[in-house]
């Protein structure tokens, strides 16, 4: 399962820059990008991992020490940690970026020059960027009112770089109902031939309390927990794209 797959995983935040100390960004740590690339690695694919300037990487939490646990103890955890990191290093490919002409310019590079058959877009990209100023913007301003300009939207650019990649989109509300939820997050991979849709929306605002459902281009709905995500998306990506399952080709117009 997976083997035959090359995979594009994006994870974390973005920035656009406001002048040489401040920008905007998006507060993700990666934390679902990385649990889908180890489940690929564990799959046998490869995967090229795009990952923001916080964002956890695949098979890397495990190999930071806790002082406050006993020496002998941690030090057999991170050996075993460090044997399981170098099992897939191999299949894995990392690119560092921070703002979000770099990750622009990272997942065009990757879809069009990589072999890669599928991308799995999970993260949390800027949407809008401001004029960046050279230097530094006074603080002595009582109010500072900023002109943002919207960002491209990425995720409807991929099948025009490359129109074979299966594409997993990824669509976040908060305090939505699910039924709504689900309404919104259709109409967007449909919008932008997203192959699958991975739906969140935040319980009360909570970014660790999440209602998640996948979502086919037949409005098939899964709805899935935060622990069983990574490994039950794996399992259907790989169905739709060794068509052991099936295939549904969007014609829009």
């Amino acid at each position: 399962m997976a083997k035959s797959l090359e995979v594009i995983v994006t994870s974390g935040g973005t920035i656009s820059k406001l002048d040489d100390v401040r920008h905007i960004g998006n507060d993700s740590n990666g934390t679902t990008g990385a649990l889908i690339a180890e489940e690929f690695l564990k799959q046998g694919a490869i995967v090229h991992y795009v990952y923001g300037n916080k964002a956890e990487r695949p098979f890397r939490k495990d190999l930071h020490i806790d002082p406050n646990k006993p020496k002998k103890l941690e030090l057999e955890r991170i050996a075993k940690a460090y044997d399981i990191f170098n099992q897939y290093s191999k299949q894995l490919h990392e690119y560092k970026i921070k703002t979000f002409d770099e990750y622009h310019d990272m997942v065009k590079k990757l879809v069009t020059e990589t072999s890669s058959n599928v991308i799995v877009l999970a993260a949390a990209v800027t949407d809008y960027k401001g004029d960046c100023q050279e230097g530094k913007i006074s603080s002595d301003e009582k109010i500072l009112r900023l002109n943002l300009m919207q960002n491209p939207k990425v995720i409807s650019l991929i099948k025009q770089w490359n129109p074979n990649i299966f594409q997993v989109g990824f669509k976040l509300l908060s305090r939505s109902s699910i039924d709504n939820l689900i309404d919104v997050a259709y109409k967007h991979g449909i919008r932008n031939n997203s192959n699958l849709i991975v739906a969140n929306t935040l319980m009360e605002g909570d970014f660790k309390n999440r209602a998640t459902v996948i979502i086919t281009p037949e409005k098939g709905l899964e709805p899935v927990s935060l622990d069983e995500l990574a490994a039950r998306l794996v399992k259907v990506i790989d169905q739709r794209v060794s068509k052991k399952f099936y295939k549904t080709e969007l014609n829009i117009d």
